[in-house]
């Protein structure tokens, strides 16, 4: 007689789940966030804590409505004699324009050489424009807390050969941005075990900070292995000293991904999901799979085990975006929609040896 999935699962069923549950927790306890500078608070808004100029390397491919954002949010928390340059990305809409507007350094990024991906390249001609040590390199989807500039700068004062980055609290709005949960949750845990000597560093690039010196002696965007990257900043942690990757708080670091509907989406994680997997460091991938295995398996043996998993999906999504409840109870459609993700990455990377983003062809190898 076939059981019920409503049964009590077995004795090897529920040990082999208990393991990838568990996984799910290391990664969540050993993931850590980044530290708010002495003196401050989410609710400080005050931005006069002492701290060296930087420079803010804003790369832009047809961003025009999240710089009109960005902008001002960034002039709000930055000091006078901080630096903002624009790379616009050979932009087809109004990305020039209205970083001029706001009398902020522009650079065009001009024809992409051969054998550059187009970020690396944008983000290695702001650098050349940089006049402080200090470089920070934002997406244009992000939007910063008062206290965070203040707070990242603190920590690459304690590690000064060290690129440090930071992944944002996901603000999702529409269905669509919410089939992410997943994604940054799996994020949010491949650092969480890694170590000073494992070779596969891990940066989040929507915010990282690197001093210039650092960032030059290594190559930077420039080195042979990171310009014509698929996934920059995994690249990038590889060859510098120290990586440093954090996790941001609520209203500290905030973004908003692939706002413009299920296109954008796939696409975006396509180019993220199985081919920056190539550079995780392999405890983190581990933990990872474990834990995948372990939600997948308690949605069909158990009904228990699936409420199990529900519960701390709802703890850890928390911690990285604004998922509530329902999202929690629907991990399965988010599992699925990973799986399907990456398989696709996997797929287009082996087959056709290219993902496409932003208008152009990226080549993954």
């Amino acid at each position: 007689m076939m059981s019920d999935w409503r049964d009590t699962p077995s004795l090897v069923s529920a040990m082999v789940f208990a393991v990838g549950w568990f996984a799910g927790w290391v990664g969540f306890v050993r993931a850590r966030h980044l530290p708010h500078a002495p003196g401050t608070s989410l609710t400080s808004t005050s931005t006069t804590a002492t701290r060296r100029p930087v420079s803010v390397i804003i790369p832009c491919r047809n961003e025009a409505d999240n710089l009109a954002e960005l902008l001002p949010n960034l002039f709000g928390v930055l000091h006078a004699d901080d630096q903002v340059i624009v790379v616009d990305d050979d932009s087809t809409d109004a990305t020039a324009a209205i970083a001029q507007d706001h009398h902020v350094v522009v650079v065009s990024g001009g024809a992409l050489p051969s054998g550059w991906a187009g970020k690396s390249f944008a983000c290695w001609r702001g650098a050349q424009q940089s006049t402080h040590d200090a470089l920070v390199f934002l997406d244009a989807d992000v939007r910063l807390g008062p206290t965070a500039m203040n707070d990242i700068m603190v920590v690459l004062q304690q590690h000064p050969q060290a690129l440090v980055s930071v992944l944002p609290f996901h603000r999702t709005v529409t269905r669509v941005e919410r089939l992410s949960m997943m994604f940054n949750v799996v994020s949010s845990m491949v650092a969480s075990v890694t170590t000073k000597t494992e070779a596969r560093r891990v940066a989040y690039g929507p915010f990282m900070a690197v001093h210039r010196d650092t960032y030059l002696r290594s190559g930077g965007h420039a080195h042979a292995s990171v310009r014509s990257a698929v996934v920059e900043d995994l690249a990038l942690a590889r060859v510098m000293p120290l990586a440093i990757p954090l996790l941001a708080h609520e209203s500290q670091v905030e973004y908003r991904m692939y706002a413009n509907g299920l296109r954008q989406f796939i696409e975006g994680w396509t180019k993220n999901t199985a081919i920056g997997a190539a550079s995780v460091p392999r405890w983190s991938s581990v933990l990872v799979i474990a834990w995948v295995v372990s939600l997948c398996g308690g949605t069909v043996i158990s009904v228990w085990l699936c409420a199990l998993s529900a519960v701390q999906m709802f703890v850890l999504a928390r911690r990285v975006g604004n998922f509530g409840v329902v999202s929690a109870v629907l991990y399965p459609l988010h599992v699925l929609t990973f799986v399907l993700v990456a398989l696709r990455s996997l797929v287009r990377s082996a087959l056709f040896g290219s993902v496409v983003w932003r208008g152009r062809q990226i080549a993954t190898r």
